[in-house]
């Protein structure tokens, strides 16, 4: 039976994956921020979780001590799943609140891939699965500090797909867009455009309410299960929402052109 341990299963997208993959007839484990077992997060009992704050270093290699010393193997897919939003101007972010969203979103993933690859380099086969973000491969005004942190985990994951291929071991990135998750409630009110910047908050919303389309975690783990199981060498896995157009409307009008439009867009017509 194969083996997925996912990261951060407790809501949205990981909850959902977790599901999914255990219908699919997985060995199913993840990771949660507390002691509750998996009735208390919706999860079937047989899911098999780990208590684990990404937020912290030690914690994260002695998770994956532990999987290995419980399992004797590694899982057959590691999916990175986990992270949060920062929804602020870079001015206002700092140095501080900055070092944390990296640490969950870019350093906790190396971290816990790196505690992991000696084994599936060993075994030659596994799956690593980075959750990144379409704000992975483009940045939007305020989500600066979020998207940057995707795309370090997107350089990382390309990486990686270079220098595991040899062992067997075989990448892929997932760039999901709006997902209907709670990832965007817990975001902290005070991460929020203010002084200079808080005038083009309402033509922020607009925009994006004007063109938002949610997708579910239901769907996007769906999406996201589908790359998993593909067996191809694909590296880059667009899901959800607009991803994939957006990318391709990118491609085709060029970096510029398409920054000036969101600009424009975004920003209220200032240029």
């Amino acid at each position: 039976m194969p083996s997925i341990l996912i990261t951060g299963v407790s809501s949205g997208l990981g909850h959902a994956l977790a599901r999914h993959a255990h219908a699919a007839g997985w060995r199913v484990h993840g990771t949660v921020r507390d002691n509750e077992g998996p009735d208390a997060h919706g999860l079937p009992e047989d899911v098999t979780l780990y208590r684990l704050d990404l937020r912290f270093p030690k914690a994260v290699a002695a998770c994956a001590e532990r999987y290995l010393d419980e399992h004797g193997l590694p899982p057959d897919v590691l999916v990175n799943n986990a992270g949060y939003t920062m929804y602020t101007p870079v001015e206002e972010a700092g140095a501080e609140a900055t070092r944390d969203i990296f640490q969950v979103n870019t350093f906790a993933p190396v971290e816990l891939t790196t505690a992991l690859l000696p084994s599936m380099r060993a075994r030659g086969s596994g799956l690593i699965v980075n959750v990144t973000s379409l704000g992975g491969r483009m940045v939007f005004p305020f989500f600066t500090t979020y998207n940057a942190s995707k795309h370090a985990l997107e350089a990382y994951s390309e990486g990686l797909w270079h220098e595991l291929r040899p062992f067997g071991v075989r990448v892929k990135a997932v760039e999901p867009g709006y997902i209907e998750t709670p990832i965007y409630k817990a975001m902290d009110e005070r991460s929020r455009p203010s002084g200079p910047y808080a005038r083009f908050l309402e033509a922020m919303n607009a925009f994006s309410a004007g063109v938002s389309k949610r997708t579910t975690p239901e769907d996007a783990a769906a999406e996201v299960w589908a790359a998993i199981t593909d067996t191809s060498e694909r590296l880059r896995y667009p899901v959800a929402a607009y991803a994939r157009p957006l990318l391709a409307a990118r491609r085709l009008v060029g970096d510029g052109a398409m920054m000036r439009f969101m600009h424009s867009r975004w920003m209220g017509g200032e240029r």
